[in-house]
Protein backbone atom coordinates (compact mmCIF):
# COMPACT_ATOMS: atom_id res chain seq x y z
CA UNK A 1 0.00 0.00 0.00
CA UNK A 2 1.56 3.31 -1.06
CA UNK A 3 1.40 6.58 0.90
CA UNK A 4 -1.41 8.07 -1.21
CA UNK A 5 -3.66 5.04 -0.59
CA UNK A 6 -2.97 5.18 3.14
CA UNK A 7 -3.74 8.90 3.20
CA UNK A 8 -6.98 8.34 1.28
CA UNK A 9 -8.01 5.58 3.67
CA UNK A 10 -7.34 7.75 6.71
CA UNK A 11 -9.20 10.64 5.10
CA UNK A 12 -12.17 8.42 4.36
CA UNK A 13 -12.17 7.11 7.94
CA UNK A 14 -12.00 10.67 9.27
CA UNK A 15 -14.92 11.81 7.09
CA UNK A 16 -17.03 8.82 8.07
CA UNK A 17 -16.28 9.30 11.77
CA UNK A 18 -17.12 12.98 11.53
CA UNK A 19 -20.35 12.21 9.70
CA UNK A 20 -21.36 9.65 12.36
CA UNK A 21 -20.82 12.27 15.06
CA UNK A 22 -23.06 14.71 13.16
CA UNK A 23 -25.59 11.94 12.56
CA UNK A 24 -25.81 10.97 16.24
CA UNK A 25 -25.87 14.57 17.42
CA UNK A 26 -28.63 15.69 15.05
CA UNK A 27 -30.64 12.49 15.66
CA UNK A 28 -30.33 12.94 19.42
CA UNK A 29 -31.52 16.56 19.25
CA UNK A 30 -34.39 15.58 16.95
CA UNK A 31 -35.55 12.76 19.28
CA UNK A 32 -35.20 15.06 22.28
CA UNK A 33 -37.44 17.58 20.52
CA UNK A 34 -40.03 14.87 19.85
CA UNK A 35 -39.85 13.29 23.31
CA UNK A 36 -43.43 14.34 24.30
CA UNK A 37 -44.75 12.43 21.30
CA UNK A 38 -42.51 9.36 21.30
CA UNK A 39 -45.00 7.36 23.38
CA UNK A 40 -47.75 8.07 20.85
CA UNK A 41 -45.43 7.01 18.01
CA UNK A 42 -44.42 3.84 19.85
CA UNK A 43 -48.00 2.84 20.71
CA UNK A 44 -49.13 3.74 17.21
CA UNK A 45 -46.52 1.37 15.78
CA UNK A 46 -47.64 -1.40 18.15
CA UNK A 47 -51.36 -1.10 17.42
CA UNK A 48 -50.74 -0.63 13.72
CA UNK A 49 -48.72 -3.83 13.59
CA UNK A 50 -51.38 -5.77 15.48
CA UNK A 51 -54.29 -4.53 13.39
CA UNK A 52 -52.51 -4.51 10.04
CA UNK A 53 -54.42 -7.65 8.84
CA UNK A 54 -57.65 -5.65 9.26
CA UNK A 55 -56.17 -2.86 7.13
CA UNK A 56 -55.18 -5.35 4.42
CA UNK A 57 -58.75 -6.70 4.44
CA UNK A 58 -60.13 -3.17 4.05
CA UNK A 59 -57.61 -2.47 1.30
CA UNK A 60 -58.80 -5.51 -0.67
CA UNK A 61 -62.36 -4.20 -0.43
CA UNK A 62 -61.93 -0.52 -1.25
CA UNK A 63 -58.66 -0.64 -3.26
CA UNK A 64 -57.62 2.81 -1.97
CA UNK A 65 -55.00 2.96 0.84
CA UNK A 66 -56.36 6.24 2.27
CA UNK A 67 -59.94 4.96 2.46
CA UNK A 68 -58.79 1.60 3.83
CA UNK A 69 -56.81 3.33 6.58
CA UNK A 70 -59.77 5.53 7.51
CA UNK A 71 -62.17 2.58 7.59
CA UNK A 72 -59.78 0.57 9.75
CA UNK A 73 -59.47 3.36 12.32
CA UNK A 74 -63.23 3.95 12.30
CA UNK A 75 -63.87 0.25 12.90
CA UNK A 76 -61.45 0.19 15.84
CA UNK A 77 -63.10 3.27 17.34
CA UNK A 78 -66.63 1.89 17.09
CA UNK A 79 -65.90 -1.67 18.16
CA UNK A 80 -63.20 -1.23 20.80
CA UNK A 81 -62.35 2.29 21.87
CA UNK A 82 -65.77 3.83 22.51
CA UNK A 83 -67.16 0.88 24.54
CA UNK A 84 -63.97 0.67 26.59
CA UNK A 85 -64.01 4.43 27.21
CA UNK A 86 -67.62 4.23 28.40
CA UNK A 87 -66.81 1.40 30.81
CA UNK A 88 -63.74 3.27 32.07
CA UNK A 89 -65.79 6.40 32.73
CA UNK A 90 -68.40 4.44 34.71
CA UNK A 91 -65.64 2.66 36.66
CA UNK A 92 -64.07 5.98 37.60
CA UNK A 93 -67.40 7.37 38.81
CA UNK A 94 -67.99 4.23 40.86
CA UNK A 95 -64.51 4.46 42.38
CA UNK A 96 -65.05 8.06 43.49
CA UNK A 97 -68.47 7.19 44.95
CA UNK A 98 -67.12 4.09 46.68
CA UNK A 99 -64.31 5.90 48.49
CA UNK A 100 -66.45 8.95 49.26
CA UNK A 101 -69.12 6.87 51.02
CA UNK A 102 -66.69 4.56 52.83
CA UNK A 103 -67.18 4.56 56.62
CA UNK A 104 -63.70 3.71 57.84
CA UNK A 105 -64.51 3.57 61.57
CA UNK A 106 -67.44 1.18 61.16
CA UNK A 107 -65.49 -1.01 58.78
CA UNK A 108 -62.49 -1.02 61.14
CA UNK A 109 -64.57 -2.25 64.08
CA UNK A 110 -66.22 -4.94 61.96
CA UNK A 111 -62.90 -6.14 60.57
CA UNK A 112 -61.35 -6.29 64.06
CA UNK A 113 -64.33 -8.29 65.29
CA UNK A 114 -64.00 -10.66 62.33
CA UNK A 115 -60.29 -11.20 63.00
CA UNK A 116 -60.94 -11.77 66.69
CA UNK A 117 -63.59 -14.38 65.84
CA UNK A 118 -61.27 -16.12 63.38
CA UNK A 119 -58.44 -16.15 65.92
CA UNK A 120 -60.77 -17.65 68.50
CA UNK A 121 -61.75 -20.40 66.06
CA UNK A 122 -58.22 -21.00 64.70
CA UNK A 123 -55.92 -20.10 67.61
CA UNK A 124 -52.92 -22.09 66.39
CA UNK A 125 -53.03 -20.51 62.95
CA UNK A 126 -53.65 -16.89 63.94
CA UNK A 127 -52.26 -16.67 67.49
CA UNK A 128 -49.58 -14.16 66.43
CA UNK A 129 -51.96 -11.95 64.46
CA UNK A 130 -52.86 -8.65 66.11
CA UNK A 131 -56.36 -7.77 64.96
CA UNK A 132 -55.96 -4.05 65.55
CA UNK A 133 -52.64 -3.81 63.73
CA UNK A 134 -53.79 -5.87 60.75
CA UNK A 135 -57.10 -4.08 60.35
CA UNK A 136 -55.38 -0.75 60.85
CA UNK A 137 -52.85 -1.39 58.08
CA UNK A 138 -55.54 -2.68 55.72
CA UNK A 139 -57.93 0.18 56.26
CA UNK A 140 -55.22 2.83 56.29
CA UNK A 141 -54.13 1.65 52.84
CA UNK A 142 -57.77 1.74 51.70
CA UNK A 143 -58.31 5.18 53.17
CA UNK A 144 -55.12 6.56 51.65
CA UNK A 145 -56.19 5.25 48.26
CA UNK A 146 -59.56 6.91 48.58
CA UNK A 147 -58.10 10.22 49.72
CA UNK A 148 -55.62 10.15 46.85
CA UNK A 149 -58.37 9.50 44.32
CA UNK A 150 -60.63 12.25 45.68
CA UNK A 151 -57.81 14.74 46.12
CA UNK A 152 -56.39 14.19 42.65
CA UNK A 153 -59.63 13.71 40.77
CA UNK A 154 -59.13 17.09 39.10
CA UNK A 155 -55.58 16.17 38.18
CA UNK A 156 -56.81 12.86 36.83
CA UNK A 157 -59.35 14.69 34.68
CA UNK A 158 -56.62 16.94 33.27
CA UNK A 159 -54.47 13.89 32.67
CA UNK A 160 -57.31 12.22 30.80
CA UNK A 161 -57.67 15.34 28.66
CA UNK A 162 -53.95 15.26 27.92
CA UNK A 163 -54.15 11.58 27.11
CA UNK A 164 -56.99 12.29 24.70
CA UNK A 165 -54.67 14.58 22.77
CA UNK A 166 -52.03 11.84 22.70
CA UNK A 167 -54.70 9.33 21.72
CA UNK A 168 -55.82 11.31 18.66
CA UNK A 169 -52.19 11.92 17.76
CA UNK A 170 -51.67 8.15 17.93
CA UNK A 171 -54.64 7.63 15.57
CA UNK A 172 -53.15 10.18 13.16
CA UNK A 173 -49.82 8.33 13.31
CA UNK A 174 -51.54 4.99 12.74
CA UNK A 175 -53.28 6.42 9.67
CA UNK A 176 -49.90 7.00 8.00
CA UNK A 177 -48.31 3.84 9.39
CA UNK A 178 -51.01 1.74 7.70
CA UNK A 179 -50.21 3.35 4.36
CA UNK A 180 -46.43 3.73 4.61
CA UNK A 181 -45.57 1.22 7.34
CA UNK A 182 -43.86 -1.43 5.18
CA UNK A 183 -41.71 1.19 3.47
CA UNK A 184 -40.76 2.79 6.82
CA UNK A 185 -39.90 -0.62 8.28
CA UNK A 186 -37.75 -1.55 5.28
CA UNK A 187 -35.91 1.77 5.52
CA UNK A 188 -35.25 1.16 9.24
CA UNK A 189 -33.86 -2.30 8.45
CA UNK A 190 -31.62 -0.78 5.78
CA UNK A 191 -30.26 1.84 8.18
CA UNK A 192 -29.62 -0.61 11.01
CA UNK A 193 -26.02 -1.89 11.21
CA UNK A 194 -27.21 -5.30 12.46
CA UNK A 195 -27.51 -8.26 10.13
CA UNK A 196 -30.96 -8.60 8.64
CA UNK A 197 -31.57 -11.95 10.33
CA UNK A 198 -31.07 -10.38 13.78
CA UNK A 199 -33.28 -7.45 12.91
CA UNK A 200 -36.03 -9.83 11.81
CA UNK A 201 -35.72 -11.69 15.13
CA UNK A 202 -36.17 -8.45 17.07
CA UNK A 203 -39.13 -7.38 14.94
CA UNK A 204 -40.74 -10.80 15.36
CA UNK A 205 -40.29 -10.63 19.13
CA UNK A 206 -41.70 -7.11 19.19
CA UNK A 207 -44.84 -8.14 17.31
CA UNK A 208 -45.39 -11.48 19.08
CA UNK A 209 -45.01 -10.11 22.62
CA UNK A 210 -47.22 -7.11 21.79
CA UNK A 211 -49.83 -9.47 20.41
CA UNK A 212 -49.61 -11.83 23.37
CA UNK A 213 -49.81 -9.04 25.94
CA UNK A 214 -52.79 -7.39 24.29
CA UNK A 215 -54.59 -10.70 23.80
CA UNK A 216 -53.98 -11.48 27.46
CA UNK A 217 -55.54 -8.17 28.48
CA UNK A 218 -58.25 -7.79 25.84
CA UNK A 219 -59.50 -11.38 25.84
CA UNK A 220 -58.52 -13.12 29.08
CA UNK A 221 -58.57 -9.96 31.20
CA UNK A 222 -61.88 -8.70 29.84
CA UNK A 223 -63.47 -12.12 30.29
CA UNK A 224 -62.27 -12.37 33.89
CA UNK A 225 -63.30 -8.79 34.60
CA UNK A 226 -66.75 -9.41 33.11
CA UNK A 227 -67.28 -12.54 35.22
CA UNK A 228 -65.93 -10.78 38.32
CA UNK A 229 -68.10 -7.72 37.79
CA UNK A 230 -71.24 -9.83 37.35
CA UNK A 231 -70.30 -11.89 40.42
CA UNK A 232 -69.81 -8.84 42.66
CA UNK A 233 -72.98 -7.21 41.34
CA UNK A 234 -74.96 -10.39 42.07
CA UNK A 235 -73.86 -10.39 45.73
CA UNK A 236 -74.82 -6.75 46.14
CA UNK A 237 -71.44 -5.04 45.86
CA UNK A 238 -71.79 -1.30 45.28
CA UNK A 239 -68.95 -0.85 42.76
CA UNK A 240 -68.92 -3.93 40.48
CA UNK A 241 -67.78 -2.08 37.34
CA UNK A 242 -64.85 -0.45 39.15
CA UNK A 243 -63.73 -3.76 40.66
CA UNK A 244 -64.28 -5.56 37.35
CA UNK A 245 -61.94 -3.09 35.63
CA UNK A 246 -59.37 -3.66 38.37
CA UNK A 247 -59.61 -7.39 37.65
CA UNK A 248 -58.89 -6.74 33.97
CA UNK A 249 -55.58 -5.08 34.79
CA UNK A 250 -54.64 -7.39 37.66
CA UNK A 251 -55.21 -10.44 35.43
CA UNK A 252 -51.88 -9.84 33.71
CA UNK A 253 -49.95 -10.27 36.98
CA UNK A 254 -48.70 -13.89 37.18
CA UNK A 255 -49.64 -16.14 40.12
CA UNK A 256 -51.80 -13.58 41.96
CA UNK A 257 -53.91 -12.18 39.13
CA UNK A 258 -57.54 -11.36 39.86
CA UNK A 259 -57.24 -12.76 43.40
CA UNK A 260 -55.78 -9.36 44.26
CA UNK A 261 -59.30 -7.99 43.73
CA UNK A 262 -61.81 -10.68 44.59
CA UNK A 263 -59.83 -11.74 47.70
CA UNK A 264 -60.09 -8.34 49.46
CA UNK A 265 -63.68 -8.07 48.20
CA UNK A 266 -64.49 -11.31 50.02
CA UNK A 267 -62.84 -9.94 53.18
CA UNK A 268 -64.90 -6.78 52.82
CA UNK A 269 -68.07 -8.88 52.72
CA UNK A 270 -66.90 -10.85 55.75
CA UNK A 271 -66.32 -7.61 57.65
CA UNK A 272 -69.94 -6.71 56.93
CA UNK A 273 -71.07 -10.08 58.28
CA UNK A 274 -72.16 -11.42 54.89
CA UNK A 275 -70.61 -14.88 55.15
CA UNK A 276 -72.62 -16.53 52.39
CA UNK A 277 -71.81 -13.80 49.86
CA UNK A 278 -68.12 -13.95 50.83
CA UNK A 279 -68.04 -17.73 50.32
CA UNK A 280 -69.71 -17.38 46.92
CA UNK A 281 -67.08 -14.84 45.85
CA UNK A 282 -64.23 -17.09 47.03
CA UNK A 283 -65.61 -20.23 45.37
CA UNK A 284 -66.37 -18.53 42.06
CA UNK A 285 -63.01 -16.77 42.19
CA UNK A 286 -61.11 -20.02 42.68
CA UNK A 287 -63.07 -22.38 40.44
CA UNK A 288 -64.38 -20.08 37.69
CA UNK A 289 -62.33 -16.89 37.35
CA UNK A 290 -59.00 -18.64 37.96
CA UNK A 291 -60.02 -21.44 35.59
CA UNK A 292 -60.47 -18.88 32.83
CA UNK A 293 -56.83 -17.89 33.32
CA UNK A 294 -55.59 -21.48 33.40
CA UNK A 295 -57.68 -22.79 30.48
CA UNK A 296 -58.18 -19.82 28.14
CA UNK A 297 -54.84 -17.99 28.44
CA UNK A 298 -52.68 -20.85 27.04
CA UNK A 299 -54.98 -21.18 24.02
CA UNK A 300 -55.35 -17.45 23.36
CA UNK A 301 -51.85 -16.22 24.15
CA UNK A 302 -50.12 -19.45 23.08
CA UNK A 303 -46.39 -19.02 22.60
CA UNK A 304 -46.50 -15.29 21.91
CA UNK A 305 -44.94 -14.50 25.30
CA UNK A 306 -42.09 -16.94 25.84
CA UNK A 307 -40.87 -15.54 29.14
CA UNK A 308 -40.67 -16.76 32.69
CA UNK A 309 -43.57 -15.67 34.90
CA UNK A 310 -41.17 -13.77 37.14
CA UNK A 311 -39.85 -11.77 34.18
CA UNK A 312 -43.41 -11.00 33.07
CA UNK A 313 -44.30 -9.84 36.58
CA UNK A 314 -41.22 -7.64 37.02
CA UNK A 315 -41.42 -6.13 33.53
CA UNK A 316 -45.14 -5.39 33.96
CA UNK A 317 -44.67 -3.69 37.32
CA UNK A 318 -41.59 -1.85 36.06
CA UNK A 319 -43.42 -0.74 32.94
CA UNK A 320 -46.34 0.58 35.01
CA UNK A 321 -43.95 2.48 37.27
CA UNK A 322 -41.99 4.05 34.43
CA UNK A 323 -44.60 4.57 31.70
CA UNK A 324 -47.94 4.46 33.52
CA UNK A 325 -50.81 2.51 31.95
CA UNK A 326 -49.02 1.95 28.59
CA UNK A 327 -46.35 0.14 30.61
CA UNK A 328 -48.65 -2.90 30.71
CA UNK A 329 -47.66 -3.40 27.08
CA UNK A 330 -44.29 -1.66 26.89
CA UNK A 331 -42.79 -3.42 29.94
CA UNK A 332 -43.08 -7.00 28.60
CA UNK A 333 -41.98 -5.84 25.12
CA UNK A 334 -38.78 -4.29 26.50
CA UNK A 335 -38.14 -7.40 28.58
CA UNK A 336 -38.52 -9.62 25.52
CA UNK A 337 -36.20 -7.40 23.46
CA UNK A 338 -33.71 -7.45 26.33
CA UNK A 339 -33.66 -11.26 26.34
CA UNK A 340 -33.50 -11.39 22.53
CA UNK A 341 -30.51 -9.03 22.39
CA UNK A 342 -28.61 -11.17 24.89
CA UNK A 343 -29.47 -14.28 22.88
CA UNK A 344 -28.07 -12.58 19.77
CA UNK A 345 -25.00 -11.59 21.79
CA UNK A 346 -24.35 -15.26 22.58
CA UNK A 347 -24.46 -16.07 18.86
CA UNK A 348 -22.39 -13.12 17.63
CA UNK A 349 -19.68 -13.53 20.27
CA UNK A 350 -19.79 -17.33 20.41
CA UNK A 351 -16.06 -17.67 19.80
CA UNK A 352 -15.11 -15.15 22.47
CA UNK A 353 -17.48 -16.77 24.97
CA UNK A 354 -16.03 -20.20 24.18
CA UNK A 355 -12.53 -18.92 25.00
CA UNK A 356 -13.68 -17.91 28.48
CA UNK A 357 -15.04 -21.34 29.33
CA UNK A 358 -13.11 -23.45 31.79
CA UNK A 359 -11.68 -26.42 29.85
CA UNK A 360 -12.08 -28.57 32.96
Amino acid sequence: MNASDDTARKGSLFHKSTFLIYLLLISGVFLFMLRPFLMAVFLGAIFCGLTYPLYRYMLRKVKKPVFASLLTLLSLLLVLVLPLAAVGSMAYQEAVGFFASLDINTLRSRLEGLLQALRGRFPDLLHQVNAQDLSGMTLDALQNGGQFLLKHSADISLSVAGNLVSFFLMLFIMFYFYIDGPRILQRAITWSPLEDKYELVLIEKFVSVSKGTLKGIMVVGLLQGLIGGILLASVGFHSPIFLGVLMVFSSIIPALGTALVWGPSALFLLAEGRWVAAMIVVLVGIFVISSVDNLVRPKIVGKDIQMHDLMVLLSTLGGLTLFGLPGLIIGPILASLFLSVWTIFEEVFAEEIALNKDPN
